[in-house]
Parts: structure tokens; sequence; C-alpha cells
């Protein structure tokens, strides 16, 4: 381990959380609890939402030359979304995604469209923030999992949950699947561009997980990655909640996170530090609670659990797993 190395790490992570918590704060979004409102308090939080991104290429246009230019190439790419099309939504301050106007819907799918083109493999200048390398074509299976692994298990859940009862209900459905599918589409792109995805992703797997796998193996850099990872939320889960009021939160929040950082690991080597499919994965995650799925609660713990079983298996049985150390 270089102290170079050590040095950017630790940078990373305080710069992270200066730049996230006092915009969080600042925002007053905290205050709110479980009330949504895309409006301009919204978007001064959201901003926050962008600080392991942020943060990570701060600290990696640091360590040399390449690295700062790849830096410069994508802040305007986390920069467009944030400060265009977050101010149009924000303008019009719908209370949930659902209920966005047609220009702001059209807008974020085309945007998103047009990042997601820039995360591909077909960019051969983007270099992974980390590790200084063009990234490798991940192949259609793992970018298909990216995208329906994690629903599927939430949709599991979800009928598992509600198989003996009568009231399903979808709030998104609205008995056309054309407008179904357009709702979809819409959830898609704007948590693919605002709702976390683009704000944490060059953070978490394409900065913090690369460096540290150079100190240790996949299943503990997952652990250490899915605890800052939780408490990265500290000041979102003591104000509102995450599932519990008050420190529980928080302690939930860990233990919530952790078979879901290490399926993103998974996923990590297995398309070898693809940043498409992590920002794929984390999308397919922050859309289930936009769509208005009944028992939507009691249908995450059973997900949970799913999920936790198939992390504990992949961490056992995967070969990319046999490195504890």
């Amino acid at each position: 381990m270089s102290t170079t190395s050590d040095k950017s790490l630790w940078s990373f992570l305080v710069l992270t959380c200066v730049i996230s918590w006092p915009l969080w704060i600042a925002s007053g979004v905290l205050s709110r609890g479980d009330l949504m409102l895309y409006d301009f308090r919204w978007l001064v939080g959201q901003v926050g939402v962008f600080g392991p991104s942020l943060s990570a290429l701060i600290v990696s246009g640091n360590i040399g030359k390449e690295l700062h230019q790849n830096s410069l190439r994508i802040l305007p790419v986390l920069f467009l979304p944030l400060i265009v099309l977050g101010t149009l939504i924000a303008v019009a301050s719908p209370n949930k995604v659902i209920e966005f106007p047609v220009l702001p819907s059209v807008l974020v799918v085309l945007v998103a469209a047009a990042i997601i083109l820039f995360f591909s493999p077909f960019n051969r200048h983007l270099l992974n923030p980390a590790t200084g390398e063009v990234q490798e074509k991940p192949g259609a299976k793992w970018i298909f999992l990216s995208i329906v692994l994690i629903p599927g298990l939430f949709l599991l859940g979800w009928l598992l949950v509600n198989f003996q009862e009568t009231g399903w209900q979808i709030s998104a459905f609205k008995g056309n699947f054309g407008s179904f599918g357009w709702i979809v589409l819409v959830c898609f792109a704007h948590n693919f561009l605002l709702g976390g995805s683009l704000g944490e992703e060059l953070g978490w797997r394409g900065f913090l997980l690369p460096e540290l796998l150079k100190r240790t193996g996949p299943l503990i850099a997952s652990l250490i990655l899915g605890v800052v990872w939780a408490l990265w939320h500290l000041p979102a889960d003591l104000s509102a909640g995450f599932f519990l009021r008050g420190p529980g939160a928080v302690l939930v929040r860990i233990i919530w996170t952790l078979p879901i950082a290490i399926l993103f690991t998974w996923f990590y080597l297995k398309t070898n530090g693809n940043l498409l499919v992590a920002l794929f994965l984390h999308t397919s995650l922050n859309i289930l609670s936009d769509l208005g799925f009944s028992r939507y609660e009691y249908s995450l713990l059973f997900f949970f659990i799913l999920t936790a079983v198939l992390a504990f298996v992949v961490s056992v049985s995967s070969p990319v797993f046999r490195k504890l150390f």
C-alpha cells in the first residue's frame, strides 16, 4: 500500500461527508420526514447526493494528469442533469416522479439515454476514477441482470407478501400497459440521473471499492463499503428514520446495506469494474419506491431476506469471492 493511496482514500471519505451533510442540513429536506416534494429545497439537497461522485472525481483528478483530464470530462456530465433538469423539475414542484409534467419527463429520458451512452464501453476516453483504466465490455447478460435482478427479487417478495390478499395494487399502473411502460421508463431515467445512482456510484464502485480491493479481499471490501455507504446516510436516517426512528435506524440501514453491497461487488468483479453496470444496479434498486406497490414496507422485508440469501450464496460459492483477505 502506498502512502498516496491511503491519503486519497481518506480524502475521499472525508470530502464525501463534507459535501453531502451540510447541504442536506442547510436545504431543510431532512426536516420533512417522509414528505417528498421536488422543489428547490430538494434540489439543494440533491447536490449533496452527488457528494460521493464529486469527491471521487476531485480526489482522482489530483492523482495524475490523465485522471485530471478524465475528471474534467465527467464533471459536466454530472452537472448537466443536476442543474438543468433539476431546476426544471423544481419549478414544477411535483410530489412524485409519476406526476412529472410532460417536458421534464421527456427531457429526463433523453438526457439519461445520452449519459448512458457516455458511460458505456463505446466511450473509450472514459477511465475508471480509481484505476485509470478504460472500461471493458461487460456482456449483454450482465447488463440485463443489472436491470432486472433486484426488481425481480423485490417482485418475488411482493408476491409472497400479497399472495393471500385481494388488494394488490401498483399505483403507477392505471390499467394501460403503454402508459405504465412510459412511467417506468421515466422513473428509471430520473433515478439514474437524480435518484442517487449518478451522484453516488462514481464514488462507491468507481473509487472506493477499487481502493479497498487493493487492501483486502472482495468480501471484506464489500462489508467495509456497506458500512461506509450506510453511515453516509446518517443525517437522513437520524432525522427521518429508516424503518425505525433514532439510532436504531442507523443500525437497520447498515444491516440492510451489507448484502446489497456484496451483490454490487459481485457484479463489479464479474464485469471488470464496469461503471454502467453499477449505475444500472443502483437505479434498479431506487426505482422500486416510485411505483407505488401495495404493502411496500412488508415487501421490502421479504426482499431483504431474499437479497441476504443470494448475497450469502454468492459470497461462498462464486470464484471471485474466494480471496477473503
